[in-house]
């Protein structure tokens, strides 16, 4: 069971964590999830709320609400009321003017909002240099892939040095983690995880390795019988030597065939030789 950052991530100090949901699975729990991961480790978190009330999205994330710095846009677009008094609250422009030398982890969610607004390339600009030229700085992001064309999806994933895909195998919900390393190496891990009521992973496993222990582990249907079903060696030569009845009857038949083959009952003349025909 894993229970650190590692398994999703390949490490703790990921640059772009991009989660994926589906429109059957949401991925609002996921997304709560990781950020509370982060309030744990004391990072300082800033929360950018586009899809939803701000205030339901940390709920559970954390008893302490200065652990977050929130900015609720979909409550209050042109922070009017949040102090910020930004007419370009809604775009990506004035994320490069606040975070360019901020060492935390910047929340969004979602990413789609943004792309909606400002458009896939002034979207990806913008964050490629902000990630660039500021090592200290970490991005969350949850991305709704149904509402995008694949050419957006794929640009956005090659950003990301972490692109989290939230799908199920029948009753069970999986977790694709594919981690693109530096080095131009792609790892990819599927992980079967519940998640507890306090947004915490319960349970975060590797399939394969499952899988694996699975098939090790199959049951032995012979364990607990109160008698032996194998032979040793002495019982297996007296088995090896017995002639049970048909094998008898095998060997009769058998000679049988055999003086009949010595026997050349074949006669080579035409019996219609005599027929005039």
């Amino acid at each position: 069971m894993y229970l650190t950052k590692e398994p999703l991530f390949g490490n703790g100090k990921a640059k772009f964590i991009l989660v994926k949901d589906s429109s059957d699975l949401r991925g609002l729990k996921i997304f709560k999830t990781l950020l509370k991961m982060y309030c744990k480790e004391k990072a300082a978190v800033v929360v950018l709320s586009y899809d939803g009330i701000g205030e339901d999205l940390i709920h559970g994330v954390t008893q302490n609400k200065d652990d977050i710095k929130l900015l609720d846009i979909f409550s209050d677009p042109y922070g009017w009321y949040q102090g910020e008094n930004l007419n370009t609250l809604m775009s990506v422009d004035f994320i490069p003017e606040y975070f360019s030398d901020f060492e935390g982890v910047l929340c969004i969610y979602s990413l789609t909002s943004l792309l909606i607004h400002d458009g896939i390339v002034k979207v990806y600009k913008t964050l490629h240099k902000l990630l660039k030229n500021n090592a200290d700085l970490q991005i969350l992001a949850l991305l709704h892939p149904s509402v995008h064309d694949l050419q957006e999806i794929d640009i956005i994933d090659k950003m990301s040095s972490t692109s989290l895909n939230i799908d199920s195998d029948e009753d069970t919900e999986i977790l694709q983690s594919i981690v693109h390393n530096s080095s131009g190496k792609v790892n990819s891990l599927s992980l079967e995880y519940k998640i507890s009521e306090n947004f915490e992973f319960s349970s975060l496993v590797d399939v394969q390795l499952l899988k694996k222990k699975e098939l090790e582990k199959k049951p032995d249907p012979t364990a607990n019988l109160t008698f032996n079903l194998k032979l040793k060696d002495d019982e297996k030569e007296a088995r090896n030597q017995l002639q049970l009845p048909y094998m008898k009857m095998q060997n009769s038949d058998d000679a049988v065939i055999q003086n009949l083959l010595e026997n050349d009952f074949y006669d080579e003349e035409d019996p219609d030789d005599d027929l005039d025909i």
